[in-house]
């Protein structure tokens, strides 16, 4: 009797203590990746523990992300990317209403509503809630003032005692501006150019977390990166159509962060610019995202190839192969793009993604040269060889795409080099103006046949000669030097471009006559999204 009747009692007591059990597993969020090194957990019995991969952070727990930035799989559905010098407490993973609570700095949210299976997810501030069911989203936060971007979908903010605020993709509120009114980028511009530049990082923010995503089947699962594969032509297409000052940014973060996704980025920017119908919009985007996410995806892939180079020549070589890899799928995907949306504008596309391109990457590199150890002059040299070739390729090899590449190629080259080494401006202009011409115009050989580059090396020679020119004199004004002889530099770069180019093709080729103007492609910065503090209140979207 007395056996039945504990058997009567287990057969009770261990479903509920599984069940128990389960419902406690559920209970906890999984830091899927981070990226960067400080961040901590600090677990509601008060212990602090260090932030890694695979941690399992329960409810009620606060992270705080230090100099790493942290992917956290709050729930089936939701991947929260917590930004640098950011807190955030778990709040509640139960429910049909799992929130986290974002203390102070940036939090990115994506959503695949699908997953989240009809529950609405929520970030709390201390004046309210932002949630959605299915969107990318970003929330910033500096002492009481929010900035809120919408990337997709849409996302309603709610606040005590004021009505609600939806948000489409595109759409943006500041708590500072017309109360936290929607806006769009554009009106805010002209109204408040001062705080575009917190619009722009959150833009930015927003799509370089979707770009970790897709770029990490390992770490999220093929199905959350298919998703945010999509989400990241949805998230760039916005930026590109509702956010164009960010442009820049967001192509340049994203591919640092996600240097396979360079070329992801680069198509869904000019297939949005594309669908306007306008040749001249869409080969302004063109060399913008090229440059930009050539400048990204190189600064990324040359740094870590250099790091594991064994000395000032070896990671001289690593970065330009990184160079010439990173312009050629740039520079193709923007042209395969506008041949694909909008072939009336493809010449002129191609022109501007190869300069843009070969710039973007030759920027980069070099700097990842000069700062391993190597020579000025050999750096520029090396990079502007390989991303001249890299950018031509990528856009087919026409003399005119060859060209570009090469001004772009050695003007951004020549301008790092003599930047770092002023005194030496017109040494630098020369050989990079020779390099980066022998690069486009073997390109042109390569694609296209002997004949058609020994056509094109002078052409390619004006345009190598003029950015070594070009951006040389501007290095060397920026770096510091005194009388700087702008003549002296270009007769250095118009010998340094025949040269080159006479060489590549073998033909004979003219010095060129060369103009000083100023640069016109300068870098473009690829620092991470600056983070902001706290108290918002962002509310409930479907």
């Amino acid at each position: 009797m007395k056996a039945s009747f504990t058997r009567l009692i287990l057969a009770g007591v261990v479903p509920f203590l599984l069940l128990a059990a389960i419902a406690s597993a559920q209970q906890q969020a999984t830091i899927v990746k981070i990226i960067g090194s400080g961040a901590q957990v600090v677990l509601p019995d008060g212990r602090t523990v260090d932030a890694e991969a695979g941690l399992k952070v329960p409810e009620t727990a606060t992270i705080r992300s230090g100099a790493a930035e942290i992917y956290l799989e709050a729930v089936s559905g939701v991947i929260a990317t917590i930004k640098r010098d950011s807190q955030v407490v778990v709040l509640t993973l139960t429910g049909n209403e799992p929130t986290l609570e974002l203390k102070g700095g940036n939090l990115v949210s994506q959503i695949d509503r699908a997953k989240l299976a009809g529950r609405t997810y929520g970030v709390k501030t201390p004046r309210g809630v932002a949630a959605a069911r299915g969107t990318v989203y970003t929330v910033n936060v500096e002492g009481t003032n929010y900035t809120v971007v919408t990337a997709s979908g849409t996302v309603t903010i709610s606040a005590p005692n004021v009505p609600a605020v939806t948000l489409a993709a595109g759409g943006i509120a500041v708590s500072t501006v017309n109360n936290g009114a929607a806006m769009s980028a554009t009106a805010l511009a002209q109204s408040n150019p001062e705080v575009m530049a917190a619009v722009n990082q959150a833009a930015a923010v927003a799509v370089a977390a979707v770009a970790v995503v897709a770029a990490n089947p390992v770490n999220f699962g093929a199905s959350t990166s298919a998703t945010a594969a999509v989400e990241l032509n949805t998230t760039v297409a916005t930026v590109v159509n509702a956010v164009p000052t960010a442009v820049a940014q967001a192509a340049a973060s994203a591919s640092a962060a996600a240097p396979t996704q360079a070329a992801a980025v680069v198509t869904a920017a000019v297939q949005a610019a594309a669908a306007s119908g306008n040749a001249q919009a869409v080969t302004q985007v063109a060399q913008t995202v090229t440059q930009a996410a050539a400048q990204g995806a190189a600064q990324s892939v040359a740094a870590q190839a250099a790091a594991g180079a064994g000395n000032a020549q070896a990671a001289t070589q690593a970065a330009a192969a990184a160079a010439q890899q990173v312009a050629q799928q740039v520079a193709q995907a923007a042209t395969q793009a506008v041949q694909q949306a909008l072939p009336a504008a493809a010449a002129q596309v191609t022109q501007a993604a190869a300069q843009g391109a070969a710039s973007g990457a030759a920027s980069a590199a070099t700097q990842v040269a000069t700062g391993a150890g190597a020579s000025a002059t050999q750096a520029a040299a090396a990079v502007a060889t390989a991303a001249a070739q890299g950018a031509t390729t990528g856009t087919g090899g026409s003399s005119a795409s060859a060209q570009a590449a090469a001004k772009g190629a050695a003007q951004a080259a020549s301008q790092v080099a003599s930047q770092a080494a002023p005194q030496q401006a017109a040494a630098i202009a020369q050989q990079t103006a020779s390099a980066a011409a022998a690069g486009a115009t073997t390109a042109v050989a390569q694609t296209q046949g002997q004949a058609a580059a020994q056509a094109a090396a002078q052409t390619v020679a004006n345009g190598a000669a003029t950015g070594a020119a070009q951006g040389a004199t501007s290095g060397a004004t920026a770096g510091g030097a005194s009388n700087v002889n702008a003549g002296a530099i270009a007769n250095s770069a118009a010998s340094g471009a025949a040269t080159g180019a006479s060489q590549s093709s073998g033909t004979t080729v003219t010095p060129p006559s060369v103009s000083t103007g100023p640069t016109t492609s300068a870098p473009v910065p690829t620092t991470p999204i600056t983070p902001i503090d706290p108290t918002i209140n962002v509310s409930r979207s479907n």
